[in-house]
């Protein structure tokens, strides 16, 4: 019989694959196959080794299999790819050099120059390493990986291209807790060629989407602050969570606010002192404590309870006011509730209660309900209800509610989502009635949207009673190179006025850094904000 060098394929403990030359050294190997499943109890839940190479050697007595040449191996649900490979067993550890690749039982991949690892404690020791963790990669010169940890020496991490990143972080040494935080100690933040600082601490959240985008710096120009540049500094003050946010404006100047966190589950304190901005960009110092609960299940039944109280000392720039404010406040959701295989039910509410020094008080409740029928694929009724209202009022700006910001409305609404050619399609009609003015208004909407090539949609509110009708329009296209323009407007034709029109343009570029520019021409405004892009969904 001539023998097939083709069969490189080896199981364990029932069969091992060895490359044989000779019909001799096919007899061994059949008598090493022998004694390897009756070295194991006959209990023992069988683990299949696949090894794949130019050359297979197993020392039975040691229980040992080293495999050289395009070595391929398989166990456990790892995959591993080498020059040279030694797999013990009985510890189940394994090790390999020569342009190693590793993807463990989790789907992670791991490049270096040599690697051990453990699979009983799924733990990967690797030299010149790489691997990608939640949208970074990681080069180090040692690289430690465990399931919920990653440590390594001599560190460079990217949300870019690792073979042009435009921004990096160099570090002595990082923690990295995948899908939570990743801490660089000794870090320098270089952008291209150029070293931004260099810090003893440097956190970065590993959260995804504005929380990742936020742990690096961020610059723009809008109308009240000028140019500007700004960074949160997240660290650890004895233990304790701690962040310092700093802004420096071309026309507000400085902006320094601190904060300072204490959590024991279910409740959290928080002390914040600096300068903020509100909405409006309008500036105030603060000092401020906050005690909150997160959200706790009522017993057994589908509702979730938060509370909160603060309390502080404001100093608002716009109108020269200084005093205290306490504030209580309460929240109370469900979740997506089920009625039945086609009805289902989500809402919430909530309360404030502010006092101040001035004598002043401002309460403020909101609530929101839905009730939604499905009568078939991608068609719904829904039935919705919202209520955003003020009771008494604010001495301070950043905290007034404006009496057109005030909601107090019901919808009945039909919903139909198709697909027309690559085109995903949405229709919508029904009826809306505001308790604030006791008018009706007829909704008429359509729209069509093709990932990242284009979108439109034009809805129509046609008030009975005034006879006015709003007009709300959202179209955007692609333009190639990451780059998206978006027209977004607001027109009554009663009066023939835009209650908002904004021009938009996003780019991403370099990979990872993301632009937008917005015109909103009706108030006469222009922002600009560059900073790393979020990761890709």
């Amino acid at each position: 019989m001539e023998p097939n060098p083709a069969y490189e394929s080896v199981a364990h403990p029932s069969m091992i694959p060895l490359r044989l030359c000779t019909c001799i050294g096919s007899l061994i190997a059949l008598a090493v196959l022998l004694l390897v499943g009756t070295a194991l109890p006959a209990h023992a839940q069988p683990a299949v080794l696949v090894v794949e190479a130019d050359e297979v050697v197993f020392d039975q007595v040691a229980q040992r299999v080293e495999a050289t040449g395009q070595v391929r191996l398989r166990y456990r649900g790892i995959v591993l790819t080498a020059g040279h490979a030694v797999f013990d067993l009985r510890a189940e550890q394994l090790s390999a050099e020569e342009n190693v690749v590793l993807i463990d039982a989790s789907g992670r991949e791991f490049r270096g120059e040599r690697l051990t690892y453990d699979v009983r404690l799924e733990l990967a020791e690797i030299r010149r390493g790489e691997t990608v963790v939640d949208d970074f990669t990681i080069r180090s010169e040692r690289l430690r990986a465990q399931p919920r940890l990653i440590t390594a020496e001599e560190t460079l991490l990217t949300p870019c291209d690792p073979a042009r990143p435009t921004v990096r972080i160099t570090a002595q040494h990082i923690e990295m807790i995948p899908g939570d935080r990743l801490v660089a100690r000794q870090a320098t933040l270089w952008v291209g060629r150029y070293r931004l600082f260099t810090l003893p601490v440097y956190v970065v959240s590993l959260r995804g989407g504005e929380s990742t985008a936020r742990s690096f710096p961020q610059a723009g120009y809008n109308n009240v602050d000028g140019l500007w540049v700004d960074n949160v500094y997240a660290y650890q003050l004895a233990g304790l969570p701690a962040a310092l946010y700093t802004k420096l404006a071309s026309r507000t100047g400085l902006i320094v606010r601190h904060t300072l966190g204490y959590q024991r589950p279910p409740f959290a304190l928080e002390l914040t002192v600096g300068r903020n901005q509100d909405a409006e960009l309008r500036i105030f110092d603060q000092a401020e404590t906050v005690l909150s609960m997160q959200e706790q299940r009522l017993g057994a039944l589908p509702l979730l309870l938060a509370v909160s109280a603060r309390t502080g000392w404001y100093d608002e720039m716009t109108t020269s006011l200084r005093t205290s404010r306490t504030m209580y406040a309460w929240g109370l959701r469900t979740g997506t509730v089920s009625l039945g295989s086609e009805w289902t039910l989500q809402g919430g509410v909530s309360w404030s209660d502010a006092y101040y020094g001035t004598g002043d008080r401002q309460s403020i409740w909101r609530a929101d309900l839905g009730l939604s029928h499905r009568l078939g694929a991608g068609r719904q009724v829904s039935l919705t209800y919202s209520l955003l209202d003020v009771y008494g009022g604010t001495p301070f700006l950043f905290d007034a509610i404006d009496v057109d910001d005030r909601i107090h409305r019901g919808e009945v609404l039909y919903e139909q989502q198709g697909q027309r050619g690559e085109a995903a399609t949405t229709f919508r009609t029904g009826l809306a009635y505001n308790f604030r003015d006791m008018t009706t208004s007829a909704i008429l909407g359509y729209g069509r949207r093709v990932d990242d090539r284009y979108h439109w949609s034009i809805t129509g509110e046609y008030n009975l009673k005034t006879n006015d009708t709003k007009l709300t329009v959202d179209v955007g296209r692609a333009f190639g190179n990451g780059t998206y323009a978006t027209v977004q407007a607001i027109y009554h034709t009663l009066t023939g006025t835009y209650e908002d029109l904004d021009y938009i343009v996003a780019a991403r570029f370099c990979d990872c850094i993301a632009m937008q520019v917005k015109y909103r021409a009706a108030r006469q405004e222009i922002w600009l904000e560059v900073g790393l892009a979020r990761p890709r969904p």
